[in-house]
């Protein structure tokens, strides 16, 4: 076997082009004879070397590639620790590595033909791509950083001060503020640190400047810190109006959009509207701003407009496009069917929640489809089903620490086992809610409600039609904190 690395070289490479030791004596200027010698062992001088590789077609990218698996192959018989066949399992892993990093690179070349776009101008037609795939191998990397590192370096690093990166963290923001409102804070943050170091004109830094202030404000608004938010959000808005972006490179519904949530948790469910409406018209995602204006529906208990909206929405591009707005869109709709009591039709929409949810592995999502399921069940008559499933999803939500779910399920449970007049059962299951009670999320109405069907559980005189008012009143109560519920 031939051990000598520039002999090896020179043997593939001329066994890969087909060239014989005579074609290759031709073009090097070297006989064939002393080319024999030279493969079978001999030292071969540099000079020579250049000639030999000219001659048999080897370039860099082909030096690189068979020394590779010189090295792989010597590796291979030096490594005694593993048996056979872990050797021949390390190998084809290194392997099937090797043809992904391959494919990685290859498009990181392919899109970086261009280079990185300017930083310190307005971006061109051309620039956009290149710059949003840039950004998202940028944040690759800072997710691999602690926070305090991703922030230092956001500050102190000139290509992670640009719009596009500005951009992808205020998406992930929006994604995480119904996971973890935390996260979703400090990347609004870092984005707003981001942006205020961002270089070009002073329109369009005012818009990039003006984009990350409204995520952030978005982000108090989810936490409830309605005021802060709002002040905020006016800085935002005053912000863009003064910036420019000719292009829209910035989508121009985003704003409008975040200002709608903010409207719906105020209770401006009219301006919400009105805000969705512009929103739908001169943005880039129709689809997610009709499904906001569905939810918006959903909170003032217009259920079938609500419906009617998400259908609108679930053909759209960028509903298509993106798996977990599809998500939201089809759970929020089977959630809608159900208030509208058109339960068979939610049934069907259940299972593709499901097969969607299991499939990005969204626990939390399957466990809102089994409550779901209890509701159907329940709709469609099958009682003991329904009691199954929605006692399954209440003590879920428990071990979740999720009350508002519990107190939402609890009361399902109980309007069933009160059309059947068991009472004592019913008083039984409220004696959980204290649980209830001292949950974050559960606000002060809500509480007052919740209290008052305890109260009445106790003297064992709930009746169903109180549940179902209460259960009622807590859906639209939970994004609509200022609602009261009338006894």
């Amino acid at each position: 076997m031939l051990r000598n690395l520039r002999a090896f070289l020179i043997s593939v490479l001329a066994l890969w082009h087909d060239r014989s030791q005579k074609q290759i004596g031709a073009a090097s200027g070297i006989p064939p004879k002393r080319i024999s010698q030279l493969l079978r062992g001999e030292e071969i001088e540099d000079d020579v070397l250049a000639r030999l590789l000219a001659a048999t077609g080897g370039d860099p990218a082909k030096v690189a590639i068979v020394t590779a698996c010189h090295e792989a192959l010597a590796r291979l018989e030096q490594n005694q620790e593993l048996t056979a066949a872990e050797r021949v399992e390390v190998e084809l892993g290194v392997l099937e590595g090797i043809g992904v990093i391959r494919r990685m690179v290859t498009e990181a070349v392919r899109r970086s033909r261009a280079g990185v776009p300017a930083l310190d101008r307005y971006p061109q037609p051309a620039d956009l791509e290149p710059a949003r795939w840039h950004a998202a191998m940028l944040f690759q990397v800072l997710q691999e950083l602690p926070e305090d590192q991703q922030s230092a370096v956001v500050r102190a690093a000139r290509e992670y001060q640009t719009w596009a990166l500005v951009e992808r963290l205020c998406e992930e923001s929006v994604v995480q503020a119904s996971r973890d409102l935390e996260h979703a804070a400090f990347l609004a943050r870092l984005a707003r640190q981001a942006a205020r170091r961002t270089r070009g004109p002073q329109g369009w830094v005012r818009r990039i400047r003006a984009f990350a202030a409204a995520h952030v404000a978005n982000v108090l608004r989810v936490a409830g810190k309605l005021k802060a938010a709002a002040a905020l959000f006016e800085q935002a808005k005053r912000l863009w109006s003064a910036g420019s972006d000719p292009d829209g490179v910035l989508d121009p519904g985003r704003l409008l959009d975040l200002e709608a949530s903010l409207c719906r948790a105020q209770r401006r469910f009219g301006e919400a509207l009105a805000l969705l409406e512009r929103a739908i018209t001169m943005g880039r995602c129709p689809g997610r701003y009709r499904i906001n204006k569905a939810f918006t529906l959903e909170v003032m208990g217009e259920y079938e407009r609500a419906i009617k909206a998400l259908l609108e929405a679930k053909a759209l591009p960028d509903v298509q496009a993106d798996p977990r707005l599809r998500n939201i869109l089809y759970n929020n709709l089977a959630l809608d069917l159900c208030h509208a009591r058109r339960f068979a039709e939610a049934a069907e929409l259940a299972q593709q929640v499901r097969a969607a949810a299991a499939e990005m592995g969204d626990a939390i999502l399957l466990l809102r489809v089994t409550w779901i399921d209890g509701r159907i069940a329940a709709g469609l008559g099958r009682t003991g089903e329904a009691l199954s499933l929605l006692a399954q999803a209440r003590r879920e939500f428990e071990s979740r620490n999720m009350g508002y779910d519990v107190a939402l399920a609890l009361l399902e449970e109980a309007a069933l086992l009160l059309d059947e007049g068991r009472t004592a059962e019913v008083k039984a299951l409220t004696r959980g809610l204290p649980a209830v009670f001292a949950a974050e999320e559960v606000h002060r109405e809500a509480l007052a409600a919740l209290r008052l069907f305890r109260e009445a559980a106790e003297r064992e005189a709930a009746t169903a039609e109180l549940a179902r008012r209460v259960l009622h009143y807590l859906f639209r109560a939970r994004y609509d904190q200022g609602l009261r519920f009338e006894e």
